[in-house]
């Protein structure tokens, strides 16, 4: 992991840093490696995230879905409107504002990730497996971590 440091630019951080700043770019690696290893022909990663958020939680705005994920309003409704038009998600009446909508999930856009979760899951296993015994426990020992990390609760827009 110690090669990992190189490519840090040096730039002044807290007592720590070299850890977090090795976390850092491992997590980065990892991310893009996930990405390319089980690329969707089907969806974009904006999309498959949006799906997955609203998997995950309530019902929201379009708007919301744009800010959470980055992108530009227009562009959400784009690629709500392919979701949609493939049965993933659908979009009802806000009854707190007769003007707009909610994006929920459907019963088939659950299907669709947890097919996909079910596929990453098993791609992981197979590589999990080709680690050390002590790489993989502190891979899996870091779960709960991890999942606290990307709590969507948590999440800080700058």
């Amino acid at each position: 992991m110690n090669e990992l440091v190189g490519t840090v630019r040096d730039v002044s951080l807290p007592s720590g840093a070299p850890d977090v700043a090795e976390l850092s770019v491992a997590l980065e690696r990892t991310a893009s490696w996930l990405r390319r290893a089980l690329r969707n022909p089907e969806w974009n990663a904006v999309a498959l995230s949006t799906l997955d958020e609203l998997a995950r939680g309530a019902p929201r705005r379009v708007t919301e879905l744009a800010a959470l994920e980055r992108t530009s309003q227009p562009g959400m409704t784009g690629i709500l409107a392919r979701l949609e038009a493939a049965g993933l998600v659908r979009r009802d009446p806000d009854p707190t504002d007769g003007r707009a909508t909610l994006i929920t999930v459907t019963e088939a856009g659950r299907e669709h990730l947890a097919v996909r979760h079910d596929e990453r899951a098993r791609f992981l296993s197979d590589r999990i497996q080709t680690l050390s015994d002590d790489d993989r426990r502190a891979l899996l020992g870091a779960t709960r971590a991890l999942a606290a990390l990307a709590d969507p609760e948590e999440e800080v827009v700058s």
